[in-house]
């Protein structure tokens, strides 16, 4: 692997001896992907942990009719799938694919079990990863269901400072670029955004 086990958020503050003593009684595998392959599919069983070691990943979802949506984009040292391996369904609601070259750790279902069993430290962070991914699926939740693009869009530029390039942010806000490119040209024309030499940015 490329990253320590005390880099891992999951297992910060906990008896690493021990993990590794389980660890080495499990069987588990690392994997590594280029830029653009498929790490998981949608719809796939979901019965192991996924541990993002190096590089980044998006997920994003499509639907019967084929229409895509970028949920998030997430760079190593992360735990991917923190709510599916346990849920009752035990599926990927998402596609996730590398977003540059990645390695992933893949853990055992029953051996994160047993650990987050006899660890308290690594119990309250996994219950703390699972929170943080709840909150932030709501927030986005909020964003695409309530908020307009517009909202959408000054809120974007809020949280990076800049809008930099309408291809990348039409595929991170789910919509098609000439959308995107029509409102920000309205937010323009309304005095909400300025564009300068580097982008777009709020006035």
């Amino acid at each position: 692997m490329h990253c320590e086990i005390t880099d891992i958020p999951l297992f910060r503050g906990g008896d690493i001896q021990a993990i590794e003593r389980i660890l080495d009684d499990s069987p588990s595998r690392y994997s590594t992907y280029g830029k653009g392959d498929i790490i998981a599919m949608q719809g796939n069983a979901c019965r192991s942990l996924y541990v993002l070691c190096e590089g980044s990943v998006y997920a994003k979802m499509i639907s019967e009719e084929g229409k895509e949506f970028t949920l998030d984009t997430l760079s190593a040292p992360e735990v991917l799938a923190s709510a599916f391996v346990f849920s009752t369904q035990g599926i990927f609601p998402v596609t996730i694919i590398a977003n540059s070259d990645c390695g992933i750790w893949v853990l055992n279902k029953e051996c994160m079990f047993r650990i987050i069993r006899e660890d308290n430290a690594v119990l309250r962070n996994y219950l703390t990863i699972i929170s943080d991914h709840s909150m932030f699926l709501s927030t986005r939740l909020h964003e695409f269901a309530l908020q307009t693009l517009a909202s959408r869009v000054t809120s974007y530029i809020g949280k990076n400072g800049i809008l930099r390039n309408l291809q990348e942010a039409a595929f991170i806000l789910g919509v098609a670029r000439p959308s995107l490119s029509r409102t920000v040209a309205q937010l323009v024309a309304q005095g909400t955004l300025v564009r300068d030499e580097q982008g777009y940015r709020l006035a």
